[in-house]
């Protein structure tokens, strides 16, 4: 008897599929950004962190073409210039297609400040080297997205890239104490 009871709890299928529900349950949506622009609380963001925003929007950057939405993500795959030549093949080692090589699912930006290492590999580990790698236009790999380009942000801009960047951190979600594991 037990073994048949182990043996459909934990199977594969249930456990993926258990893992699967639970992670839909992790909804992050009272960071500052979410008080500031969806509940309406004025005052919840820095002023340079509306100002971060606003650049962030803008078609001088480009940001939210990629990170849109309330997950700050449009679940495509592309390149972001991160290297002339990558080891990991991204998308292509599933699609076996040369459009595909070195492109990566582009991530949600909800709680990003503490979500680092940053890029697919991790070799970047502040969101300061992630927001210089966007303003510096990538490397030119020959599959790099067409909107990533050189920003020429200045030091102030790119401080209000990273005021509105941190102000997508949601405290209530992180300090959970039903998620915690202490």
């Amino acid at each position: 008897m037990w073994s048949s009871l182990q043996q459909k709890c934990f199977n594969p299928f249930v456990i993926t599929r258990a893992l699967a529900q639970f992670e839909r349950s992790l909804i992050s949506g009272q960071s500052p950004y979410d008080q500031e622009f969806h509940y309406k609380i004025e005052g919840s963001m820095s002023d340079d962190a509306i100002k971060g925003k606003a650049l962030f929007e803008s078609s001088r950057t480009n940001c939210s073409t990629c990170h849109s939405g309330f997950n700050f993500t449009n679940y495509q795959f592309e390149n972001n210039g991160l290297y002339e030549e990558y080891e990991d093949l991204g998308r292509a080692k599933l699609t076996q297609t040369d459009a595909d090589i070195a492109r990566f699912k582009v991530p949600s930006l909800r709680n990003v400040a503490i979500t680092g290492p940053y890029m697919h590999d991790g070799s970047m580990n502040s969101l300061e080297e992630v927001i210089n790698h966007y303003n510096e236009g990538g490397k030119g790999h020959f599959n790099q997205s067409s909107k990533i380009r050189p920003l020429e942000l200045s030091d102030s801009e790119q401080e209000y890239l990273l005021a509105f960047l941190q102000a997508l951190t949601d405290d209530h979600f992180i300090e959970n104490e039903n998620l915690t594991h202490e």
